[in-house]
Formats: C-alpha cells, sequence, structure tokens
C-alpha cells in the first residue's frame, strides 16, 4: 500500500464516526419492510427467505440463484417465458440481499448450500432441480450441484465468476481488514452504483437495474453480507468446480455476452477447456445480463438445452 494510500485510509478512519451517521443504512429488514413485497417467505434454519414460484406445479423445476447484489428480480424477462413453457420457476434472494434476513454469520458456501437444501425441503421439490445461475451464483450452484449430486439435473451458468473476476477500487478497498466494512459504509453506494453502467450499454436497462438496486442499499447488513461473500465465495478461482462437473459429465450450458465488462469472458480457449462438454452460447454485442437485453433469444437458448437434456 502507498503512503498516499496509507494517509487517506487514515483521515477516513478518524472521521467514520460522524460521516457514517450520514450513510449508514437505516432500515431493518423486518415484517414492515416485507410487507408489500410480492411472493412469499419461508422461514429456514438460518433465518426467513424471500421466495417467488411461477408456472405449474407439476413441472420440471428450476431453480434460479441470483448474482452477488441484485436480488430475484434479476430473473425478469426469463422466468416468465420458462413458466409459460411449463416449467416450474422458483426464485429466491440469497441470504442478505433483497426481502431475505441478513443472520450474523460467515456468508460461506456452506451457508448458501444451507439455504438451498432448505428451501427445496420446505417447497416439497422432490425431484432433481435444474439451476440456473448469474455471475456470483456460479460458483454457489457449482459447488451445489458437486456436493449434492443427486438433486441436480442440470446446470445453466450466466456470465459465471470465477475466472479471476475484477472488482472496482472501491470494492477492493473494502476488503481491507480492519477498516473495510467502515470503509464500505461510507463509499459502498457510490462503488457499487458505478459498477452499474457497465451491465449494458443499453441506457434503459442501466435505468432499469438501478431503479432496483437503490433502495435496496438502504436496508441493515447488505454491506456487510456482502463483503462477507466475497471474501469467502470463490469468485476469483472456481474453475476447479467447474472442471470437476464437466468431467463427472454434469450437462452444464454457459450463456455469455462477449463485451460483459462486470464478469469479463476469460480467453475463449480457457473456457473452452474447463467447460469442454458444455454446450456454449457466447453473444456478439451482449453485455451482463444476456436477458435483460434479448430476452427471446436467451430464453430460447435456454429452452434448447432444457429440452436436449
Amino acid at each position: 500500500m502507498s503512503l498516499r494510500t496509507g494517509l487517506a485510509l487514515a483521515a477516513t478512519a478518524i472521521a467514520l464516526p460522524v460521516l457514517l451517521n450520514r450513510t449508514r443504512e437505516t432500515i431493518a429488514m423486518d415484517a414492515r419492510a416485507r410487507q408489500d413485497a410480492p411472493g412469499s417467505f419461508v422461514r429456514l434454519r438460518h433465518g426467513i427467505t424471500h421466495v417467488a414460484t411461477d408456472g405449474p406445479e407439476t413441472g420440471e423445476p428450476i431453480l434460479f440463484i441470483p448474482g452477488a447484489t441484485l436480488s430475484q428480480w434479476v430473473w425478469d424477462g426469463l422466468f416468465e417465458r420458462l413458466a409459460k413453457a411449463g416449467y416450474r420457476t422458483i426464485r429466491y434472494d440469497r441470504y442478505g440481499i433483497g426481502f431475505s434476513d441478513r443472520p450474523q454469520v460467515d456468508y460461506n458456501q456452506h451457508l448458501f448450500e444451507d439455504q438451498i437444501v432448505d428451501l427445496l425441503d420446505a417447497l416439497g421439490v422432490d425431484r432433481p432441480v435444474t439451476l440456473v445461475a448469474l455471475a456470483f451464483g456460479g460458483p454457489i450452484a457449482a459447488e451445489f450441484a458437486v456436493r449434492h449430486p443427486e438433486r441436480v439435473s442440470r446446470l445453466c451458468l450466466m456470465s459465471p465468476d470465477g475466472f479471476a473476476t475484477p472488482l472496482n477500487l472501491g470494492l477492493r478497498l473494502a476488503m481491507l481488514p480492519g477498516v473495510g466494512l467502515p470503509l464500505f459504509h461510507l463509499i459502498g453506494d457510490r462503488a457499487l452504483k458505478s459498477r452499474l453502467p457497465g451491465y449494458s450499454r443499453d441506457r434503459r436497462v442501466v435505468a432499469r437495474i438501478q431503479a432496483r438496486l437503490s433502495p435496496e442499499l438502504r436496508y441493515q447488513g447488505f454491506k456487510r453480507s456482502l463483503l462477507s461473500a466475497l471474501g469467502n465465495v470463490p469468485v476469483h478461482a472456481a474453475e476447479y468446480l467447474y472442471r470437476f462437473l464437466d468431467t463427472c459429465g454434469m450437462p452444464v450450458q454457459v450463456v455469455w455476452g462477449r463485451q460483459d465488462p462486470v464478469t469479463p469472458m476469460p480467453p475463449e480457449d480457457v473456457l473452452r477447456a474447463v467447460f469442454s462438454r458444455a454446450d456454449l452460447r457466447l453473444l456478439d454485442r451482449v453485455g451482463h445480463l444476456p436477458h435483460f437485453e434479448r430476452p427471446d433469444e436467451t430464453a430460447a437458448i435456454v429452452l434448447d438445452f432444457l429440452r436436449a437434456h
């Protein structure tokens, strides 16, 4: 760390008690916050989980796993099309985001594994599910499939983390021990919002994301849980999980926009080496959220995969 950075952090630490009074998360995630939320809520072993199901109850189940910051609404545009095609879609908020609880625990793979197991059991899902995961959800889905192959029929990974995913300066500073969390409470909103223009070249898509994310940044526990998750889930090195799934023959589809600066694609030869058996769909002139930019095309791609396996 340079002398200039060290001095800046020291000055920030001195000013934090005053500044945090103006910038702290102000709304508790409780019954009042949830009163107008869509969907329903189930109490699991680590807390309350927000969930929404669509499509016929007898349809083949699909569990949508969100990314690091955007809650279950991030699947708008895709889940409706799959539900209409006869699948039972299940969307949920991970612990720490959306309208789910923020337990005082480490946000690691075991926590998210427990949440998925408990949620499927609570919903009475007694057959293998398809996991559709976005970005940060990729390593979570992959590890769950490795540890519970009997509960997973196939995976669709969209822009998956795990290939040295870049973090901006604000997030890197927030990962510093000691001062990271107080600093993130101060600069976190700005750091997270500064990433949004990279989600799409379509300004309407960016505006749509910002309008949905901004209110959620006010809920207590969001930043604490996010930093813990980023420090415990292998967002920079999940290739070993993907290679294992590839070796054991789990059906996998990868959908990735070639112009994704949020979770940039690794070199194509690396991608094809890791996912040697996967159905790779690399989309030109598409960013981080293919189903936001090209909903019909993306849904057709996923449906092709579902019907082929």
